[in-house]
């Protein structure tokens, strides 16, 4: 008995207090008070159990504290906003291929000097009071709280608690008309979503009807279930919404172009933070749309959404499964007798860009020559950018030695890419004179077209944004998340060498959510060119009742919805959870 008993105190010995870990875990209250976490709370309620486990300070003891640095390392990541294991391990590879000097760019572009300044200032402060303060306590009581409300992941927002928004979009499916006005804020904070585009350009009046509203409605108190359903419904009503091409052109259908051009890392929000809301392309639009959403974050996944424009919004896995034919935007076109084309500025090697472009979205043909062309910019991997002005004038010459009737052609252009650089320079080209110069370049490329009196509808459709900014869950640069700063993105349609030009019409704002199927039915109202036969235009018409798509954005492992005016976002099929804005 006595043998049990002191093997029993001296195991009530063994309990220590967690030490050091204590600023481990102040650290992520810390971050997670400024939402710059996505807390794991039973996770990091199992490590807190790992380290307070009483052992005797021999061999296991110094084993755990040593296992407990790599797991605690781990779990930290785990716990941020960065992209997960599986996303970096998935795109490990394309890593291999940026140059040194992006390398260090991002390493430097990772790095908060101000967190950096709160940790000293917390280091300091803890190690000042726990010479009277048990500090563990107080921690364990802090792991234990965050447990006891159920919830998986916590951050400045957790959705089960979440009520209905006071902004509350109409879903209901009637007969009755609206009257739409963009509306444009005065002022494009880095923390607010954009809205729409420049405040100088005079905008009409679109009557829409709202048999065309977001749908599925979205009436329900927030909760996981409620989200879950909500997108179950909306991927199931996407899957049965196509365009409808007609068989055949008209007897009289008008000869002309459609020049398709993808832009990559231009969003709303970054025209905004380098200034460019203003600037003259927005206005010499016919339509624009002001909330456009590019659903992808990525390149490829994005190019092939815009090719496969003709149906509903899929899952972001089904990108890379074969596409039924009446998805594809050019395909429809191509039976229509407009001859695919496709010109890039740029190899499109890097992440196997361009295969997967011919061989998911249809695009299976040659690339324009680019023997010759000039290069003043160099892309993160090293490779040459192609002068995107001379690009475009080789395909207009291209055009003007034809003698095909009906051309369809798909640009990409990269040259606003995080990481580029000016030939000879190590440091990375400012984003926004590198922004002006492509707008300037395809405003200037649009007005010769117009000179020329080419026929020519151009539609200009960003990939998506370059997070010029950043916000508390991703840092300037990282794209990972398809928040909707990086996915609104602004859109525009121009017709050159039609008759009406002898008045400015101001540019049609297409304000509802948008997304691809709206470009497919655009295109679609227009392709026997009757635009540019007629005197007068009716712009209203053209740019009315386009279909519209409530806002869900998807990556590999994310999912991004607006719901009742506030962003959700699910990481890797866990729980819902409040984006922090």
């Amino acid at each position: 008995m006595k043998k049990s008993n002191t093997t029993q105190f001296n195991f009530l010995n063994y309990w220590h207090g967690l030490g050091a870990w204590n600023f481990y875990f102040l650290l992520k209250f810390v971050l997670l008070w400024y939402g710059y976490l996505n807390f794991d709370a039973f996770s990091n309620l199992l490590f807190l159990a790992f380290l307070l486990f009483p052992l005797p300070k021999n061999i296991w003891h110094k084993m755990r504290n040593w296992v407990a640095i790599p797991i605690g390392i781990i779990l930290f990541y785990h716990d941020t906003w960065l992209p997960s294991f599986s996303t970096v391990l998935a795109q490990g590879g394309q890593l291999k291929q940026f140059s040194f000097d992006y390398l260090v760019e991002l390493t430097v572009n990772f790095i908060n000097i101000k967190m950096i300044g709160v940790a000293f200032v917390l280091l300091v402060g803890y190690l000042f009071i726990e010479q009277w303060v048990r500090v563990s306590v107080f921690i364990i009581a802090g792991v234990l709280w965050l447990n006891i409300g159920g919830f998986t992941h916590i951050s400045q927002g957790m959705v089960p608690s979440v009520s209905a928004n006071t902004f509350t979009q109409e879903s209901n499916i009637n007969t009755e008309k609206n009257t739409v006005v963009a509306k444009v804020p005065e002022v494009l904070p880095a923390s607010v979503e954009p809205q729409v585009l420049p405040e100088v350009v005079p905008t009409k009046e679109v009557e829409t009807a709202s048999i065309n509203t977001v749908y599925p409605p979205q009436k329900q108190k927030v909760n996981n279930k409620v989200l879950d359903d909500w997108l179950t419904q909306f991927y199931g009503y996407e899957k049965k919404r196509t365009t409808p091409f007609p068989a055949q052109l008209a007897a009289n259908a008008q000869p002309f172009d459609i020049l398709i051009i993808n832009i990559c890392s231009l969003s709303t929000a970054d025209a905004a933070a380098v200034g460019l809301q203003e600037h003259p392309i927005w206005g010499n639009f016919n339509v624009l749309f002001s909330h456009f959403n590019s659903v992808s974050s990525y390149s490829g996944p994005a190019s092939l959404r815009l090719l496969r424009a003709s149906c509903g919004q899929t899952h972001h896995s089904d990108l890379y499964d074969p596409a039924d034919t009446q998805c594809s935007l050019m395909d429809n076109l191509s039976s229509l007798g407009f001859a695919k084309k496709l010109v890039l500025d740029h190899n499109g090697k890097f992440g196997n860009y361009l295969k997967e472009v011919q061989q998911l979205g249809n695009l299976n043909i040659a690339l324009q020559d680019q023997e010759n062309l000039s290069h003043q910019i160099t892309a993160f991997d090293g490779t040459k950018i192609y002068n995107d002005k001379e690009t475009l004038q080789r395909w207009l010459k291209a055009r003007e030695q034809s003698n095909e009737d009906r051309t369809v052609t798909f640009v990409n252009l990269v040259s606003l890419h995080d990481g580029n650089r000016y030939v000879g320079e190590n440091s990375a080209a400012d984003y926004g004179k590198r922004a002006s110069t492509l707008l300037d370049n395809l405003d200037s490329f649009m007005d010769e077209l117009d000179k020329k009196g080419r026929k020519v509808m151009v539609v200009i459709v960003p990939e998506h944004g370059a997070a010029l900014q950043g916000d508390k869950t991703q840092m300037s640069g990282l794209r990972d998340i398809p928040s909707q700063s990086i996915t609104t993105v602004p859109v525009g349609i121009r017709f050159t060498g039609i008759k009406e030009q002898a008045s400015f019409n101001p540019p049609v704002i297409v304000d509802e959510p948008s997304s691809y199927l709206a470009i497919s039915e655009f295109i679609s109202r227009n392709v026997n060119g009757d635009v540019f036969n007629q005197s007068a235009i009716d712009w209203d018409a053209l740019a009315s009742e386009l279909p519209q798509t409530a806002n869900v954005a998807e990556n590999q492992a994310t999912v991004v919805v607006d719901y009742q005016g506030q962003s959700y976002i699910k990481l890797n099929g866990g729980e819902w959870i409040n984006y922090p804005n």
